[in-house]
């Protein structure tokens, strides 16, 4: 059981109404996750929801022959794990904290349950799930087009918007298997951004200097990234007859780089 103010720094369920998400509190767990750690591995069949809270989560897809790339971010404005209401055939995804920090989980069985008692739930995931594709479809297609200088940007400024720190904690060779790239293509581009007084890169940490550099920089992808969720945000805001509170006007999207809001 968690209370009430733990279960709204998601949020998602800060969305669903006060009697649904009291009732879910009382079957919700905390967890903590380590910066890396690798919490659901290639092959594993899923038997919880787990909703971030202040940890940021990488979902990669992993190849036969090991190497992978990631297709999706998700921080405190979504949850993992929504694939399992529906089939829990294991797949080649693997799950690493990006960030490390806390979340909160439910077994599965008990959210599929709700789900199909409870509309406001129905209505949650549907978004969530069609923003998600809106975004798998666009990374596909960046990854495609656009450079990686652009995609580098992109990608720290997605980092960025679900932490309140300027600081990411990232290795070039994580940042590859992120990126779908190698290695020296990653060091090479972010040398760039660092001369040009975008970040700076040292022992591990990439610290954010100048965001306004980096969203001129970063491919259109960002942004329509930001449209997706916040169109999946103002549906949440006035899709639920009968709800009793909106959607926080304070978001996981950090516009500034020195500071965030909590709930």
């Amino acid at each position: 059981m968690v209370s009430l103010n733990e279960l709204d720094r998601n949020e998602l369920l800060f969305a669903l109404p006060l009697e649904l998400r009291q009732k879910l509190a009382v079957r919700m767990e905390p967890i903590s996750l380590a910066d890396g750690e690798i919490f659901r591995e290639v092959g594993e069949r899923s038997s919880e929801i787990v909703f971030p809270l202040t940890c940021i989560v990488s979902m990669d897809y992993v190849l036969k022959d090991s190497f992978s790339a990631e297709f999706l971010i998700v921080g405190r404005e979504g949850a993992i794990g929504f694939e399992s209401l529906f089939d829990q055939r294991p797949g080649p995804v693997r799950m690493v904290a990006l960030q490390g920090g806390n979340a909160l989980r439910i077994n599965r069985d008990e959210m599929r349950r709700r789900f199909f008692e409870e509309q406001a739930i129905q209505e949650s995931v549907f978004q969530y799930t069609y923003s998600q594709i809106r975004l798998m479809a666009q990374t596909v297609t960046c990854n495609c087009r656009h450079r990686l200088e652009q995609r580098m940007c992109r990608w720290i400024l997605s980092v960025q918007d679900r932490s309140p720190s300027r600081v990411i904690k990232i290795t070039h060779e994580m940042m590859s298997h992120f990126l779908g790239v190698r290695r020296e293509a990653v060091t090479n581009a972010a040398g760039r951004l660092q001369r040009d007084g975008m970040v700076e890169y040292s022992r591990g940490c990439l610290t954010v200097l100048n965001r306004d550099l980096l969203e001129s920089e970063a491919c259109e992808c960002y942004q329509e990234g930001l449209d997706a969720l916040n169109l999946r945000k103002h549906n949440l805001q006035y899709g639920y007859r009968g709800c009793e509170k909106s959607a926080p006007e304070v978001s996981c999207w950090n516009r500034s780089a020195n500071s965030s809001k909590d709930h």
